[in-house]
């Protein structure tokens, strides 16, 4: 992937919109909870139209309680699939749950989320995208490499 022209992913990243140029990496996530979003970004996206997660953001914000890891790690996928702006696909839902909770355990193994992914740097990038993907459910090797590139990991 060739990543030339700058932005600030994943919102302005040109492959959001469809361009065909390259983009560079984003910026590094200030929080444990900012890296979830993000990772939840991009497991929402896959599939989808990137015009309409966009458009639509901010009620899947609502919809997956500002995507607080705690108060999903405790949530379950009948009470998220019934609030308004929750996307409806039981198994991404049931993925961000999870993902909620390996969160939570990888900020208790390393300290934080940050910690964990600097833990991966001596690993090649294809083992880092591994490593991820391993980690969380509906995180397959595209959607973490579009993931570590949304946080400026390779930045």
């Amino acid at each position: 992937m060739e990543r030339t022209s700058e932005h600030r992913a994943p919102w302005d990243c040109v492959y959001a919109r469809g361009d065909d140029q390259g983009c560079q990496s984003g910026k590094v996530p200030d929080s444990d909870d900012k890296y979830f979003e993000v990772l939840c970004l991009c497991l929402l996206q896959a599939g989808l139209n990137w015009s309409s997660v966009r458009k639509h953001w901010p009620r899947y914000r609502e919809g997956f309680l500002s995507f607080d890891i705690g108060r999903l790690s405790q949530a379950t996928a009948h009470e998220l699939i019934e609030r308004p702006g929750a996307i409806k696909n039981g198994r991404k839902v049931e993925a961000i749950i999870h993902n909620a909770k390996e969160f939570q355990l990888l900020k208790s193994e390393y300290g934080s989320f940050h910690a964990f992914l600097e833990s991966l740097k001596p690993l090649t990038e294809r083992e880092q995208i591994k490593s991820l993907a391993k980690h969380f459910k509906q995180v397959g090797p595209e959607t973490a490499d579009y993931f570590l590139h949304s946080i400026g990991f390779w930045g």
